[in-house]
């Protein structure tokens, strides 16, 4: 899916992205940009529609003040929100959000398959896409590459770091979000395994690590039409499935 372009013969209706942040990194502020920049993000007094790309990123006076003021509530849904990860609310503010919105899209047909019935409202499914005017092919080494943007359990690390010590070829390059004992002690590999950690990265030089590697490591579960595995598609690296 090519990059998002503004509406051509747009109607009079105005979106406004709540808690809008270009910079920061994550499948939902990532959906974020590609709508600004696809359909605008004007101020909520002018806004029409109040487009909640995550349910953790508004707080429950937001969206009873943009239904109170006569808004459109439309709510994304990707995946749920781990009550540890979320002081127990995010399950329970995803429902009251979808009961408010007057319309739910839904990330994938798994999201919609496994949420719906869950916080009770069926929706359309809108797929990710991606900006192919950064992420894009390039020359490839024979390196690896894994990926991940928070440190949950679903992105399934120990998968990717025991396929790479089983099929070595090149050397691993690790980005994203990982904690100070995995650095100290080499991500757990004892074999001298080849890698290097690059920490987290912004999208254009994520792009580029993505561009040198071949092979990118798919070791996410509960984890459908994520922005990163279209992002490695893109740049032209081959996707191995760590789970076979």
């Amino acid at each position: 899916m090519g990059r998002a372009g503004r509406v051509s013969g747009r109607t009079s209706m105005k979106v406004h992205i709540p808690s809008f942040d270009p910079n920061k990194i994550g499948g939902g502020w990532t959906v974020s940009r590609y709508l600004a920049e696809g359909l605008g993000n004007c101020p909520y007094e002018e806004a029409d529609i109040y487009f909640i790309t995550g349910a953790t990123m508004v707080s429950h006076g937001d969206v009873e003040k943009a239904k109170a003021d006569g808004k459109k509530i439309v709510l994304r849904v990707d995946n749920h929100l781990l009550p540890s990860r979320n002081r127990n609310t995010g399950m329970s503010r995803m429902r009251a959000f979808a009961e408010k919105a007057d319309l739910v899209i839904y990330q994938s047909k798994w999201a919609r398959d496994y949420l719906a019935p869950i916080i009770g409202k069926t929706g359309e499914v809108v797929l990710n896409g991606v900006d192919t005017s950064i992420y894009r092919p390039g020359t490839p080494s024979n390196d690896c590459l894994y990926v991940r943007s928070s440190r949950i359990n679903e992105k399934g690390w120990e998968m990717a770091r025991y396929w790479f010590s089983r099929n070595t070829e090149g050397k691993l390059n690790i980005v994203g979000k990982f904690s100070g004992e995995n650095v100290q002690y080499n991500f757990d590999f004892f074999n001298d395994e080849p890698f290097q950690f690059w920490g987290e990265q912004p999208k254009e030089q994520l792009a580029d690590i993505m561009r040198s590697s071949k092979y990118f490591l798919y070791s996410y579960f509960q984890d459908a039409c994520s922005n990163t595995l279209l992002e490695a598609r893109a740049c032209g690296c081959e996707i191995v499935d760590v789970y076979g």
